[in-house]
Protein backbone atom coordinates (compact mmCIF):
# COMPACT_ATOMS: atom_id res chain seq x y z
CA UNK A 1 0.00 0.00 0.00
CA UNK A 2 2.89 2.54 0.87
CA UNK A 3 4.71 2.22 -2.22
CA UNK A 4 1.05 4.00 -3.86
CA UNK A 5 1.86 7.18 -2.51
CA UNK A 6 4.42 9.02 -0.37
CA UNK A 7 2.31 10.94 2.57
CA UNK A 8 5.43 11.82 4.27
CA UNK A 9 6.25 14.44 1.51
CA UNK A 10 3.71 16.97 3.07
CA UNK A 11 4.67 16.74 6.47
CA UNK A 12 6.92 20.18 5.39
CA UNK A 13 3.56 22.09 4.59
CA UNK A 14 2.21 24.31 6.95
CA UNK A 15 -0.76 25.76 5.55
CA UNK A 16 -1.33 29.58 6.11
CA UNK A 17 -3.45 30.65 9.08
CA UNK A 18 -2.49 27.24 11.10
CA UNK A 19 -1.04 27.79 14.32
CA UNK A 20 1.40 24.61 14.89
CA UNK A 21 1.05 23.40 18.80
CA UNK A 22 3.87 24.84 21.34
CA UNK A 23 5.83 21.82 23.19
CA UNK A 24 8.41 21.46 24.79
CA UNK A 25 9.97 19.29 22.09
CA UNK A 26 10.07 21.18 19.30
CA UNK A 27 11.22 18.72 16.42
CA UNK A 28 12.21 20.20 13.19
CA UNK A 29 10.32 18.96 10.05
CA UNK A 30 12.94 16.92 8.59
CA UNK A 31 12.99 14.99 12.20
CA UNK A 32 9.01 14.04 11.70
CA UNK A 33 9.39 13.40 7.96
CA UNK A 34 12.15 10.76 8.78
CA UNK A 35 10.23 9.75 11.71
CA UNK A 36 7.39 9.35 9.27
CA UNK A 37 9.52 7.27 7.19
CA UNK A 38 10.23 5.01 10.18
CA UNK A 39 6.90 4.07 10.96
CA UNK A 40 5.93 3.12 7.42
CA UNK A 41 9.26 0.69 7.66
CA UNK A 42 8.22 -0.71 10.57
CA UNK A 43 4.76 -1.01 9.25
CA UNK A 44 5.66 -2.58 6.21
CA UNK A 45 8.19 -4.96 8.56
CA UNK A 46 4.55 -5.92 10.18
CA UNK A 47 5.90 -4.11 13.47
CA UNK A 48 3.48 -1.48 13.58
CA UNK A 49 2.70 -1.48 16.78
CA UNK A 50 6.20 -0.49 17.35
CA UNK A 51 6.05 2.65 15.62
CA UNK A 52 2.31 3.77 17.32
CA UNK A 53 4.24 6.56 19.48
CA UNK A 54 5.99 8.04 15.82
CA UNK A 55 2.44 8.52 14.41
CA UNK A 56 0.93 9.64 18.10
CA UNK A 57 3.99 11.91 17.78
CA UNK A 58 3.17 13.22 14.14
CA UNK A 59 -0.20 13.61 14.96
CA UNK A 60 0.40 15.71 18.02
CA UNK A 61 3.64 18.26 16.56
CA UNK A 62 1.23 18.31 13.11
CA UNK A 63 -2.41 18.62 13.85
CA UNK A 64 -3.10 20.21 10.37
CA UNK A 65 -1.58 17.27 9.24
CA UNK A 66 -3.52 13.46 8.54
CA UNK A 67 -0.38 11.69 8.15
CA UNK A 68 0.00 11.03 11.71
CA UNK A 69 -3.99 9.94 11.49
CA UNK A 70 -3.18 7.60 8.56
CA UNK A 71 -0.34 5.61 10.16
CA UNK A 72 -2.34 5.24 13.70
CA UNK A 73 -5.70 4.06 11.77
CA UNK A 74 -3.06 1.40 9.56
CA UNK A 75 -1.90 0.07 12.72
CA UNK A 76 -5.36 -0.27 14.00
CA UNK A 77 -6.85 -2.01 11.21
CA UNK A 78 -4.00 -4.29 11.79
CA UNK A 79 -4.95 -4.89 15.64
CA UNK A 80 -8.72 -5.60 14.54
CA UNK A 81 -9.89 -2.49 14.99
CA UNK A 82 -11.15 -1.43 12.06
CA UNK A 83 -14.20 1.25 13.35
CA UNK A 84 -11.55 2.86 15.37
CA UNK A 85 -9.56 3.37 12.22
CA UNK A 86 -12.79 4.62 10.55
CA UNK A 87 -13.71 7.13 12.57
CA UNK A 88 -9.67 8.48 13.01
CA UNK A 89 -9.58 8.64 8.92
CA UNK A 90 -13.20 10.58 8.81
CA UNK A 91 -12.44 13.03 11.38
CA UNK A 92 -8.90 13.50 9.91
CA UNK A 93 -10.67 14.65 6.40
CA UNK A 94 -13.18 16.50 8.14
CA UNK A 95 -10.44 18.90 10.15
CA UNK A 96 -6.87 18.31 8.44
CA UNK A 97 -5.88 20.69 5.89
CA UNK A 98 -2.96 18.37 4.28
CA UNK A 99 -2.85 14.93 2.84
CA UNK A 100 -6.77 14.85 3.35
CA UNK A 101 -6.81 12.94 -0.29
CA UNK A 102 -4.75 10.33 0.84
CA UNK A 103 -6.85 10.19 4.15
CA UNK A 104 -9.59 9.74 1.88
CA UNK A 105 -7.71 6.99 -0.16
CA UNK A 106 -6.87 4.95 2.68
CA UNK A 107 -10.46 5.03 4.19
CA UNK A 108 -11.85 3.84 0.73
CA UNK A 109 -9.10 1.11 0.73
CA UNK A 110 -9.95 0.05 4.16
CA UNK A 111 -14.10 0.10 3.50
CA UNK A 112 -13.50 -2.31 0.70
CA UNK A 113 -12.02 -4.40 2.29
CA UNK A 114 -14.09 -4.87 4.61
CA UNK A 115 -17.07 -5.12 2.41
CA UNK A 116 -18.96 -1.73 2.66
CA UNK A 117 -18.38 -0.90 -0.92
CA UNK A 118 -20.78 1.61 -1.53
CA UNK A 119 -18.76 3.64 0.73
CA UNK A 120 -16.07 3.42 -0.65
CA UNK A 121 -17.15 3.66 -4.70
CA UNK A 122 -18.24 7.12 -3.38
CA UNK A 123 -14.45 8.31 -2.24
CA UNK A 124 -12.97 6.40 -4.88
CA UNK A 125 -15.44 8.37 -7.82
CA UNK A 126 -14.08 11.58 -5.68
CA UNK A 127 -10.36 10.63 -5.64
CA UNK A 128 -10.51 9.71 -9.21
CA UNK A 129 -12.08 12.69 -10.44
CA UNK A 130 -8.96 14.72 -9.09
CA UNK A 131 -5.80 15.10 -10.56
CA UNK A 132 -3.24 12.20 -11.21
CA UNK A 133 -1.29 11.67 -7.53
CA UNK A 134 -0.43 8.67 -4.80
CA UNK A 135 -4.08 8.89 -3.63
CA UNK A 136 -5.54 8.51 -6.81
CA UNK A 137 -3.02 6.09 -7.82
CA UNK A 138 -3.89 4.05 -4.23
CA UNK A 139 -7.00 3.28 -5.22
CA UNK A 140 -6.44 2.74 -8.59
CA UNK A 141 -4.29 -0.26 -7.60
CA UNK A 142 -6.58 -1.56 -4.99
CA UNK A 143 -9.45 -1.36 -6.59
CA UNK A 144 -11.19 0.14 -3.86
CA UNK A 145 -14.89 -0.63 -4.86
Amino acid sequence: MFEAFDFTAAINETPIGVIEPVSDTKIAKEDLKLLCEIGVLAMALDRGEEALPIFELLDFEQPHNAAGAIGISMIEVAQGRERDAFARLRRAILVRQVCVREAKAVLAVFLAGFGRQAEAKALRKEILRGPDCGARRLVSAYGAA
